[in-house]
Parts: C-alpha cells; sequence; structure tokens
C-alpha cells in the first residue's frame, strides 16, 4: 500500500519545538535521542569499489542510530514531491525518470560531483528551522543524527532525501530556469536530466553557476549533450518513440539462458532460473516506461 502523501505544512517536524515531542515522534526516550544525538564514532566507515572503476567512502550507521534515521527518512518521504524528483522517491523509479524526456528532441545530462559530502550541517539546519520552522534546539538535534563530520554521510537511509530537503531553494531555482526556457527537468539522487526541442546553451550555464553558488560543482567528464539521437539516462535508452533496455542488458539475459541449459546441477539451475526472472523483471518494467502518463 502506498504511504499517504501530505504537504510539508502537514508533516508532524514541522512546527516542531519540543525535544520531547521530538523523541516521541522518533519512537525513543528522551534520554537516547539525547544519547544518540552526542554520539561520537556511530558509523563503519569503509570504501565500495564503482562499477566504472575507483571507489566510494561509506559512512554506515551503527544499527541503534541507522533505527532513528530511517524514521526520519519515512516521514520526510511522506512529504509530496515535486514532478521533476524521481530519486529519493518511494513509487518513482529509474525508468519513470528516464520516461519523463519521451519526444524531447534534444537532452542534456549533468550530474553533480560528490554530492553527499558537499550537502552541509549547516544547510540541514538552515531546512528545519526555516522550512519546517523547528526551534533551533530541535533543528540542531535532528541535523547532528543524519550527519557525520558535518556533511550528509554515503550510507545513511536518510542522506538522499535531505541531499533534496537540505538544497530545495537550489532545486527550484533551477527548475524555474529550465521551465522558464521551455524544457523539462527530471533529478535522480545527482543526476539532472534536462530536455525540449532545444536546450539552451544560456540556461544551462545558468543552471552551472546556480549549483555553485550553493556550494556544488557538476562533474565535467560526465556532462552529455544529444539531439536527434538515443540516449542513455539513467540506465534505460531514450528514444524519440520511447524507452528500451541498454544492449548489455539483452546480452546478460543471453548469457543466463545459456548458463542455465549447461547447469551442472539443480541447485546452480536455479540460480540461474532466479537471475533470469530478476533480469526479464527489469525488461518488462523499462517496457512498461512506454505506458506511462505524460509527465
Amino acid at each position: 500500500m502506498a504511504k499517504r502523501r501530505y504537504s510539508l505544512r502537514d508533516s508532524p517536524f514541522f512546527r516542531l519545538r519540543s525535544k520531547g515531542k521530538l523523541a516521541r515522534l522518533l519512537q525513543v526516550s528522551p534520554a537516547k535521542l539525547k544519547k544518540i544525538a552526542q554520539l561520537e564514532g556511530g558509523y563503519i566507515q569503509f570504501k565500495k569499489p564503482k562499477k566504472k572503476g575507483g571507489s566510494r567512502d561509506i559512512c554506515a550507521p551503527i544499527p541503534p542510530l541507522k533505527s532513528i534515521q530511517s524514521r526520519i527518512a519515512d516521514l520526510l518521504g511522506r512529504v509530496a514531491p515535486p514532478d521533476y524528483l524521481f530519486a529519493p522517491v518511494e513509487g518513482r523509479s529509474y525508468v519513470d525518470n528516464a520516461a519523463r524526456h519521451i519526444g524531447a528532441r534534444a537532452v542534456r545530462l549533468l550530474d553533480i560531483e560528490d554530492f553527499f559530502p558537499s550537502c552541509t550541517i549547516k544547510k540541514v539546519i538552515w531546512f528545519f528551522r526555516t522550512h519546517m520552522e523547528c526551534s533551533p534546539d530541535v533543528a540542531v538535534i535532528l541535523a547532528r543524527i543524519v550527519t557525520h563530520n558535518d556533511v550528509l554521510p554515503q550510507g545513511s537511509p536518510c542522506s538522499p532525501i535531505l541531499a533534496y530537503f537540505a538544497y530545495v531553494d537550489m532545486w527550484e531555482e533551477v527548475d524555474s530556469l529550465v521551465s522558464e526556457a521551455g524544457c523539462k527537468l527530471s533529478v535522480y539522487a545527482d543526476d539532472l536530466t534536462i530536455s525540449g526541442g532545444t536546450v539552451p546553451e544560456a540556461m544551462i550555464w545558468e543552471i552551472k553557476k546556480t549549483l555553485f553558488r550553493h556550494g556544488h560543482r557538476y562533474a565535467v567528464h560526465k556532462e552529455r549533450a544529444r539531439r536527434d539521437r538515443a540516449t542513455e539516462i539513467t540506465g534505460v535508452i531514450l528514444t524519440h518513440d520511447g524507452v528500451t533496455a541498454p544492449n548489455r542488458q539483452r546480452q546478460k539475459i543471453h548469457a543466463v539462458r545459456e548458463n542455465l541449459k549447461v547447469a551442472k546441477s539443480s541447485k546452480q539451475a536455479k540460480q540461474y532460473e532466479a537471475q533470469l526472472r530478476g533480469r526479464l523483471a527489469q525488461l518488462r518494467q523499462i517496457h512498461a516506461g512506454n505506458t506511462l502518463p505524460d509527465t
């Protein structure tokens, strides 16, 4: 069952000005809330390999901290998202993100570099004080719970949604620039896609300046511009007529089918069958993107 959506002003965080009420909202005792807010060393740090080489620094919260962060993420995730936001939004997928741009002749792809490590505790406090209108002490407690070394940690369940809310003013500026140019925007975590009949270079330059003004940089090596040709967006191939799976995904399905034919045991066959079901489900999800209502 889908979660009930509400406006930001209907969020239980809105005008929350009591530490006792905050503790009840997060389903912990006031003493535990204080302990968690003052916790040092609440993360397990390790490196996670990237698909295309290199590694990413991960800070995974320990169970007691993760539980509270998950509660915060769940409550913030119930605030109705703007049409352009696709991740992290329950019920919206990487396929929906790409399908939003079906029919566009021109597409521009931008990626924010080191997004979470660039999201500061100062901006988290700003969000809870300015938009949620929490009291200063409540805003600071929440910010301490969700940040590590004064930034949003890569590995926390609430970093994705707070990376949006802590910079909601930036995202609204970007959306206004795109709308004024007659184009369409989608945001999938740190990936921005802008599309239209044409994508004005002047508008893209203003977007880059907006990101920079808010303390972010775009990844120069990941920027892409396409016109009247197929484009890969969040792992999905966008054509003028619809979305389809990339060839590498079809090749993987073929490889699993071939492996299944020569499976050496029933256990191995079941493993391949499970892989095949998963990959075919992904393929169906992508094909279903062609029947999504216009966004």
